[in-house]
């Protein structure tokens, strides 16, 4: 996903020209399925909203290594017709497929705690959540992903090679 060059209006942003992007775009997304989906019947699906694109993941979330396959979906919080224009916070929810290697790597350098209950996603990642999980969390992952700047929740299934990511308002990395 192609951002251009950051403008002179973002460039002095307490939250960054990154992450403003990523709201615009992410924000134009969601508005262009709102608007597709606009004079259709009720037969829509959550696919209609599950991106596949791992550059933007990537760039996220390096830590999740070299994945095999992503899927994930956002939306804007709050009021998008607040009087006053300003930052929007933004949630990203996902499932990763992992590398056998990654999984590995994942197990081995982190402390990891089973998780009872699973993961809380939004909707349109609900389907792609694999049932019968054996679920794992580490604050300590957590913690190196997020850096302590955002909220985020890291569930990861060894057995199946699956991570699943809740985040609000997560940072640009590379």
């Amino acid at each position: 996903m192609g951002f251009g060059p950051a403008s002179a209006a973002d460039a002095g942003a307490p939250w960054g020209p990154a992450l403003l992007r990523f709201a615009v775009s992410l924000c134009l997304v969601l508005t262009g399925a709102l608007v597709a989906g606009c004079g259709t019947d009720d037969g829509s699906t959550p696919e209609q909203d599950v991106r596949r694109d791992a550059k933007v993941i990537r760039q996220y979330f390096p830590e999740l290594g070299a994945f095999e396959e992503v899927v994930w979906t956002g939306e804007l919080l709050g009021d998008a017709r607040a009087a006053v224009p300003g930052p929007s916070d933004f949630r990203v929810s996902g499932m990763v497929r992992l590398t056998a290697s990654d999984t590995r790597r994942l197990r081995t350098e982190y402390t990891w705690q089973g998780a009872p209950g699973g993961p809380a996603v939004l909707a349109g990642i609900r389907p792609y959540v694999p049932g019968q999980a054996e679920w794992q969390t580490s604050d300590e992952f957590t913690a190196t992903v997020t850096e302590g700047r955002y909220a985020g929740t890291f569930h990861v299934d060894f057995q199946k090679n699956t991570l699943v990511f809740d985040a609000t308002n997560p940072r640009k990395k590379v």
